[in-house]
């Protein structure tokens, strides 16, 4: 009885041990998208801090636009009000309250899109960002000789105004809107980027995992149908013999391979035992 009782651990044994297979190959399977959604969950994350940094760049580019057209706006209405005496310039610049209130707030503006500058930010911005600082200068040292100007007729003004500092204040404006434009063009692509991952990603990593589950549930079928169950059909109709002298008629479809063959050459083996203990 005690061997009865380890043949029938040892069928047993078989069958947890290609379960456990199988239960592997569906952990490894598991691992490795875990891995794929990890990694795309990672791509995704990068792809999204840049566009915050191309709509932060965006709007700053706004700001600054905004602030130049105002600042230049001023400017026209105190060369054409200015009227000498009261009011006179006593820095020397137009209207020199407002004249620190931009430089400070262009500047800080500025301050802040360079600190919103990193690894990803595109050469084109960088170097817009440049030129729009060149500019600038630029527009405030012709802006310096408004002490001169102020002093002459309006329409010296006037013709200073728009001969010599309106090109530079055009200037300045197109390379801050180059600037936004670069932002908003790597926004863009940014954006097609996130998409295009999102797809390549997550795709490959479902279609693996629901194919390699597929996999692992047939391939389990398929031999738990073919080996575990003939097997254990075997050896339950070899103890039925040698414990209550069954008759063998265990059947295996197997379409005559190996297990069909053992199973024919137990049973042939069986009725001449019985042949035999007849005689």
């Amino acid at each position: 009885m005690k061997r009865k009782s380890n043949d029938k651990s040892r069928v047993k044994s078989i069958k947890r041990k290609v379960s456990a297979g199988f239960a592997v190959i569906a952990f490894i399977l598991f691992f490795s998208s875990i891995v794929s959604l990890y990694e795309f969950t990672r791509m995704n994350r990068v792809l999204t801090e840049q566009i915050d940094d191309n709509v932060n760049s965006v709007n700053i580019g706004r700001d600054l636009i905004m602030l130049t057209e105002d600042y230049n706006l001023e400017v026209l209405n105190a060369i054409s009000d200015y009227e000498g005496g009261e009011g006179a310039l006593a820095s020397g610049q137009i209207h020199p309250a407002q004249n620190q209130k931009f430089v400070e707030e262009f500047s800080q503006t500025m301050e802040e899109m360079r600190q919103s500058f990193t690894g990803r930010t595109t050469f084109s911005e960088k170097n817009y960002a440049d030129s729009v600082l060149l500019a600038y200068t630029a527009y405030m040292q012709v802006l310096g000789e408004g002490r001169d100007i102020v002093q002459e007729d309006n329409d010296t003004r006037q013709e200073w105004y728009f001969e010599r500092l309106q090109p530079f204040y055009l200037k300045l404006r197109n390379y801050i809107q180059s600037l936004t434009n670069a932002s908003q063009e790597a926004l863009i692509e940014n954006s097609k980027k996130v998409d295009a991952t999102f797809y390549r990603s997550i795709t490959p990593a479902i279609a693996s995992v629901v194919v390699g589950l597929l996999l692992v549930l047939l391939f389990n079928y398929f031999i738990n149908f073919y080996l575990i169950n003939p097997l254990i059909k075997i050896s339950r109709g070899i103890q039925g013999y040698r414990s209550y002298k069954k008759n063998y008629n265990v059947e295996v479809d197997n379409n005559g391979d190996e297990l069909d063959q053992l199973n024919n050459n137990v049973r042939d083996l069986i009725e001449d035992h019985k042949s035999v203990q007849k005689s």
